[in-house]
């Protein structure tokens, strides 16, 4: 695996602290604080509007905050602009200068730094051969495919040895595989490097995979800061649950002991099933797919549902049922094995306790 000779950039402690920003009316970012530890992959993720890339854009200097405080190592950067802050940024879009070649392109950078020619080339040759680019110095932005060009956007970034990376949606413009494989990449440089990376994502996928935490923001406010399993396996809010993954979302009444459907069926839960303490009265029951099994119709503490499709996709394939008071149903389960089920069967499903959440009901999705 290449090395770069330079020595390997160490991360930065980023603190963002009660930060707001407010464009007119409109409130982008309320009151988000957030600790990045030296080293440590964040992915900021959320729906479109949920403040993520204006979080993003305020530690990188391009957006002034209206409020709050941004410390990179214990120094306040509020105000500082973008070259004073010591980041290497990667936007979503390339923006590679098509008229200067890779090499150009790379040590730009250095360039405006001031640093002289030769060294310009060097530290360019190296950064490039960090991302599996050696060799490609003399080569047109446009001779390369978007996977390149993205490389080379990555060279730029990390040629001046920044402590801290931020990462814009870098992956989007990318196809499935092309996505994948950069992914790799870019963990494969954070483990080799060390910086700090702040990577902004609409993609759950690309979040689970990449990142150390995960920060969920909804309408500019956070939600929720945890690894990606606990993220994934046990959501803080309603918000959380249905935005990661998916997940089977259903009203039940709860007694403080069981929980009961509309058809009058009920599953005795587990008090870790609570995410926070519940009053008897309306709830909400939360499910992954995956967790989910079909059995015999009729069986033993099983649900009686009906097949509405079958969704075969591979290695996998989706169920969607329909219980008897027409709650949606849906599971995830390997293909094999399921070639006997069809739409319109009847079919129990098994609900394991233990993999059941519970919610207020007034907890908004």
């Amino acid at each position: 695996m290449p090395q770069a000779a330079s020595p390997h950039s160490k991360g930065a402690l980023i603190e963002i602290r009660g930060l707001g920003k407010r464009f007119g009316s409109v409130v982008a970012v309320d009151d988000v604080s957030l600790t990045i530890d030296a080293g440590e992959f964040v992915a900021l993720l959320g729906p479109s509007g949920s403040g993520k890339s204006t979080v993003l854009m305020s530690v990188a200097g391009f957006e002034r905050p209206t409020a709050g405080q941004i410390l990179i190592d214990g120094v306040d950067c509020t105000g500082l602009p973008p070259n004073k802050r010591n980041i290497g940024m990667v936007f979503q879009h390339y923006t590679l200068f098509p008229h200067l070649s890779v090499g150009d392109n790379v040590a730009f950078p250095l360039k405006m730094r001031g640093i002289g020619k030769a060294e310009r080339r060097r530290q360019a040759e190296q950064a490039l051969e960090v991302v599996r680019l050696s060799g490609y110095a003399e080569r047109m932005p446009k001779q390369l495919s978007g996977g390149q060009q993205q490389r080379v956007a990555l060279a730029r970034a990390i040629v001046y040895n920044p402590r801290v990376l931020l990462m814009d949606e870098p992956l989007s413009a990318l196809d499935k595989n092309l996505r994948e494989e950069m992914q790799i990449e870019i963990k494969r440089l954070h483990a080799e490097l060390g910086f700090t990376v702040v990577f902004v994502t609409h993609d759950q996928g690309e979040a689970l995979t990449m990142a150390d935490r995960i920060a969920i923001l909804k309408a500019g406010r956070l939600q929720q800061v945890s690894p990606a399993r606990s993220l994934y396996e046990r959501p803080s809010n309603l918000f959380a649950a249905g935005f990661i993954g998916e997940m089977n979302i259903l009203p039940v009444t709860w007694d403080g002991e069981k929980a009961t459907f509309s058809n009058n069926q009920d599953i005795r839960l587990p008090a870790e099933a609570l995410i926070e303490p519940i009053r008897p009265g309306a709830a909400v029951l939360a499910v992954r797919p995956e967790r989910l099994s079909v059995a015999a119709p009729g069986e033993a503490g099983t649900w009686k549902a009906t097949v509405r499709d079958v969704v075969y996709a591979g290695a996998g394939s989706l169920l969607i049922t329909h219980l008897d008071d027409g709650s949606e149903v849906r599971l995830r389960m390997p293909s094999a094995g399921q070639a006997n089920v069809r739409s319109g069967d009847t079919i129990g499903i098994r609900m394991p306790p233990e993999a059941v959440l519970l919610y207020p009901s007034g907890d908004a999705a």
